[in-house]
């Protein structure tokens, strides 16, 4: 799967919320890298085993995990969420592509020249509080894992689909 260029040597983020964004961005870029060539139907492909999840699944649960802690939790949005739908509705990437873009665009302008202070004050979280960064890091993390999933299960629709053909 192809990587976002590094930065050069003095285009490292400068401060934290800076770092943010810049993980952000990169996992963004590697979704869109990852999904945008597949065909139409490999998104709503569910692999043959038990609990497994289709992409479409798979990104609609991350692509509103991320909104929620950092749009809701970091930012003013709704606190409401239902994560079980997250899993059940299955819209095609076309329909959930734009999700993605929106996110970062909003990510980025909520975090942008946010200070290290403001990131240590307490989110908004049904659960209990949690200090603003915490909520970023945890997106960070949990983006980065569904991303592994989103990559496993790439490769193993297209070897089914070799393996069919072949």
């Amino acid at each position: 799967m192809p990587m976002p260029t590094p930065p050069k040597p003095g285009e490292e983020p400068t401060s934290e919320s800076e770092l943010y964004r810049y993980h952000l961005r990169r996992l963004v870029t590697w979704y869109l890298e990852a999904l945008d060539p597949l065909p139409e139907e490999a998104f709503a492909w569910k692999p043959p085993v038990a609990h497994a999840n289709s992409l479409a699944a798979i990104c609609s649960h991350a692509i509103s995990s991320a909104e929620w802690w950092v749009l809701s939790c970091v930012g003013d949005g709704s606190i409401d969420r239902d994560r079980d739908a997250e899993f059940a509705t299955l819209p095609t990437w076309a329909e959930l592509r734009p999700r993605f873009v929106s996110f970062l665009a909003n990510a980025e302008s909520l975090l942008s020249g946010m200070s290290s202070e403001q990131l240590a004050e307490i989110s908004r979280h049904p659960a209990g509080d949690r200090m603003k960064r915490r909520c970023l890091t945890h997106t960070v993390e949990h983006m980065g894992l569904h991303l592994g999933h989103v990559e496993v299960t790439i490769d193993w629709h297209t070897w089914q689909r070799a393996t069919r053909v072949g």
